[in-house]
C-alpha cells in the first residue's frame, strides 16, 4: 500500500475551481436578490394607492449598466484565475498524467460554459434584451436581463433559449430582471 499523499494537486485545483464558481454564484445571488421577479408585487399599502401615491417595495439598482459591466468583469476574473490554476498544473513538472488529464478536462468544461453563456447572451440581445448576463452552474442557470418587467412570452423565450443551449430543465432556470 502507498503511504503519503491523501490529496493530490488535481484535488486542490478542482477544489479551488469549485470555490471560484461558488463565489461567482454567491456574488450574483447577493447582488441580484433584491430585484423584482416576474409576478412580484411592487406596490403596496392600499391607503396610499387610493390617495394617488404609491410606495415601491422592490429596490432599484443604482445603475444597471454598472451591474452588467461589473458582473461580466467579475465572471471573467474568476474564469481567468481558474484558467491560470489549470495552466500551472499543466506546466508543473511534478504533475502526473492523471492530474494533467483532469486539468485538460476542467479547461474544456470552462470553455464550454463560457461559450454557452456567450451564445445565450447573444441570442437574448437578438430577442430585444439590451443587456444580459448568464451564469451557468453544474445543474442550474441564472439569467439577469435589463427590463422594466418581462411578460410571460418573454419568459418563455428566455427559457427556450437557455434549454436549447444548455439542456438544463426549466425548473433549474432562474430569471432576474434589473431596471
Amino acid at each position: 500500500m502507498k503511504k503519503g499523499k491523501v490529496f493530490g494537486k488535481h484535488h486542490v485545483v478542482l477544489a479551488l475551481m469549485v470555490l471560484a464558481l461558488c463565489a461567482a454564484v454567491w456574488l450574483n445571488m447577493k447582488f441580484s436578490s433584491t430585484e423584482k421577479y416576474l409576478g412580484q408585487a411592487t406596490l403596496v399599502n392600499d391607503s396610499e394607492v387610493a390617495s394617488g401615491e404609491a410606495i415601491q417595495t422592490a429596490a432599484k439598482a443604482e445603475s444597471s449598466e454598472d451591474y452588467f459591466e461589473t458582473a461580466k468583469k467579475d465572471r471573467q476574473k474568476a474564469l481567468d484565475e481558474a484558467q491560470e490554476i489549470v495552466e500551472e498544473t499543466l506546466k508543473s513538472a511534478n504533475a502526473t498524467q492523471s492530474e494533467r488529464e483532469a486539468a485538460l478536462k476542467t479547461t474544456t468544461a470552462i470553455a464550454t460554459r463560457v461559450e454557452k453563456a456567450n451564445n445565450i447572451e447573444t441570442l437574448l440581445k437578438a430577442k430585444g434584451f439590451s443587456k444580459a448576463v448568464v451564469v451557468i452552474g453544474d445543474s442550474d442557470v441564472s439569467v439577469v436581463v435589463k427590463s422594466e418587467g418581462i411578460t410571460t412570452s418573454q419568459t418563455l423565450q428566455i427559457q427556450d433559449i437557455v434549454t436549447a443551449q444548455t439542456e438544463i430543465p426549466l425548473s433549474n432556470i432562474k430569471i432576474v430582471t434589473i431596471k
